[in-house]
């Protein structure tokens, strides 16, 4: 197996764990512990599409601009496997990489004050349930802060860009 493949499926089984089992940022708010994962995304998902109107002026974002926000989390959501398809064809490790990092840069943003993290964590990126409590989302850095989803996210992320460079074949 050529290298690039390798590094398609490392970086898909990296990009999907950090999606699913860890918490990128956790905040508490409202008394309440709020974790931003896949899994707040999957439970926020129709409302993005049923109630666009009011969270669009939540945010501060145009309707039109957050149904193509929802349009890039459902893509994100399905980073992983793209990454993981990469191994046949080198155009789905890089739609997977670039959308990954993307929602890593948009989370960074927050650490900016470009976009305001508790609204974003709260409506769109997080949950207050537990998959299994004390245990999933993995939390180690404590509320407010980047925890270590994000960083395994960057990860997956930059191996996919390797991968990339490295792929099965031609584009």
């Amino acid at each position: 197996m050529a290298i690039g493949k390798k590094l398609s499926v490392i970086s898909g089984i990296i990009t999907l764990v950090a999606t699913f089992l860890f918490s990128w940022i956790a905040l508490h708010i409202g008394g309440s512990g709020y974790y931003a994962n896949g899994i707040g995304i999957i439970k926020n998902l129709p409302a993005m599409f049923t109630d666009a109107e009011s969270l669009g002026s939540t945010l501060e974002i145009p309707v039109f601009a957050f149904y193509i926000i929802a349009g890039i989390f459902i893509l994100f959501l399905a980073s992983g496997v793209l990454q993981i398809l990469g191994m046949k064809h080198r155009a789905f490790v890089i739609v997977g990489t670039i959308v990954s990092l993307g929602i890593a840069i948009l989370l960074m943003l927050s650490m900016a004050d470009v976009i305001d993290k508790a609204n974003w964590v709260y409506y769109i990126l997080g949950t207050d349930e537990l998959l299994i409590e004390n245990i999933i989302p993995i939390t180690i850095f404590g509320p407010g802060t980047f925890d270590i989803g994000l960083y395994l996210l960057y990860a997956g992320g930059i191996v996919g860009i390797v991968a990339s460079v490295y792929g099965p074949g031609p584009f």
